[in-house]
């Protein structure tokens, strides 16, 4: 059967590609006025149940292409590489960004912390967000990123803060008396000391780190020396959303672990086990995060590929207990169990083809699927 062929080229450029994005604008008691923010959704958004909850991507200054093209450029291809999670990507856009983000003190509340923690936090409930929450910003942004992230940090999980320079010193004195912070889920960038770089940010930084030399040790720190001050939140992004996530690609290296050949290392405990050993290490940091479409692929190839498949059919059905509306994950049971279960199989087969004529847009290969469905289906006399 030829069905998976097809699938490795689709899924593989598909799931990331094709994200959608959503404009949601409501009236803000905080501004007195409507305002819009662009809720950018991955691609397998569409497949998932209630039991995935994303994590949340804040981007400040989100009136500025320069500033976040790159960004959700640099997200979508970290999630393409699986070095970072699927999230709900939150662009906000601002009107007067000076004066939306300039800081009085770190007690002032503000109308655009009001906004996000209060105001949007409520409309976003509909898209059933997770916990993990960040903060992203730049220069006036990245000030008030790190304001919001004093004030709120039971609602953030983190903070990059790129360039900043408003009330910086406040803000760092405020970090350094503040034991109740967890300082490891701050990220400053800064740019080069040139003049022609990010000179006058810089030599703040500077100042800084010599003057606070515990609070700087304990954050994580981008210094991008040859950078000028627009082109920082560009080249250190990658790097520092990526730290953020360390220990993501890693969670399940443990479970059917392979050799070279693509072959099991060790006897598995009972597919039961195996899985409880999935669920259990699904989280980012203390947050359960389920597994993705492609840890689900990846683990479960690796158990047939040992040819356990009835390992690999109970992974394909925690699976589904995830993303019920994704067809592939039904052709793969239907071959895993065809030879086991006619009944059971035919069930796999349908679905897929429901699936593939009610939930999927139209893209290459797809009509090659249902034919092959069809062939199937006819094969074995249904």
């Amino acid at each position: 059967m030829k069905i998976l062929s097809f699938l490795i080229l689709f899924i593989i450029s598909s799931l990331t590609y094709g994200q959608e994005v959503d404009t949601l604008s409501f009236y803000s008691k905080a501004f007195k006025e409507d305002r819009t923010v662009y809720i950018h959704k991955p691609e397998s958004y569409k497949y998932k149940s209630d039991s995935i909850k994303l994590p949340v991507i804040y981007i400040l200054d989100g009136q500025h292409e320069w500033f976040v093209n790159p960004i959700l450029s640099d997200i979508k291809y970290l999630q393409y590489t699986h070095e970072i999670p699927n999230a709900i990507v939150v662009a906000i856009p601002h009107k007067n960004r000076i004066k939306e983000c300039g800081i009085v003190d770190l007690k002032t509340e503000l109308p655009l912390d009001i906004f996000i923690t209060q105001e949007l936090d409520k409309e976003l409930s509909k898209y059933n967000p997770g916990d993990y929450k960040v903060i992203i910003g730049h220069s006036f942004s990245a000030s008030f990123s790190l304001y919001s992230y004093y004030n709120h940090p039971g609602y953030y999980s983190s903070v990059i803060a790129n360039t900043p320079l408003d009330k910086i010193e406040l803000l760092v004195n405020g970090f350094q008396q503040n034991n109740k912070l967890e300082k490891g889920d701050i990220s400053i960038s800064i740019g080069g000391i040139a003049g022609h770089k990010d000179y006058y940010h810089r030599k703040k930084f500077n100042e800084l780190k010599e003057k606070y030399p515990d609070f700087f040790n304990s954050i994580k720190v981008f210094e991008a020396d040859y950078s000028s001050h627009n082109a920082v939140p560009i080249v250190s992004t990658p790097t520092l959303i990526t730290r953020l996530f360390e220990n993501f690609r890693d969670r399940y290296s443990n479970i059917a672990k392979v050799n070279d050949e693509y072959k099991m290392v060790n006897v598995p405990e009972s597919p039961e086990k195996e899985v409880e050993k999935v669920i259990s290490a699904s989280k980012i940091e203390t947050y359960f995060y389920p597994p993705e479409i492609a840890e689900i692929n990846g683990i479960a190839s690796r158990f047939s590929y040992s040819e356990y498949d009835d390992y690999a059919i109970e992974i394909y059905k925690l699976g589904l207990e995830y993303y019920p509306r994704y067809f592939a994950f039904h052709l793969s049971l239907y071959e895993l169990t065809n030879d086991k279960d006619k009944v059971e199989s035919r069930k796999y087969l349908e679905k897929a083809k429901h699936l593939l004529n009610t939930v999927e847009n139209d893209w290459e290969g797809k009509s090659d699927i249902i034919d092959e469905i069809k062939a199937e289906k006819t094969k074995n006399g249904w």
